[in-house]
């Protein structure tokens, strides 16, 4: 499982949308493909969506 510290939040999807885990996986994906390999999906409870975020320093398992 990856931790980071300080995550940069790169975008938020509501879960509002059936469908929103899976987008938020696209997005995370796209922006692996570009200027954050280190992109992944994190659950963002208190605001009900799911965040796509990088970290700042690395990530460590």
């Amino acid at each position: 499982m990856s931790h980071c510290t300080n995550p940069t939040v790169l975008e938020r999807v509501s879960d509002a949308d059936l469908r929103a885990n899976r987008r938020a996986e696209e997005l995370a994906e796209q922006h692996r493909a570009g200027a954050h390999p280190t992109a992944h999906v994190h659950y963002d409870l208190p605001g009900q969506a799911f965040t796509v975020v990088a970290s700042q320093g690395g990530v460590s398992e």
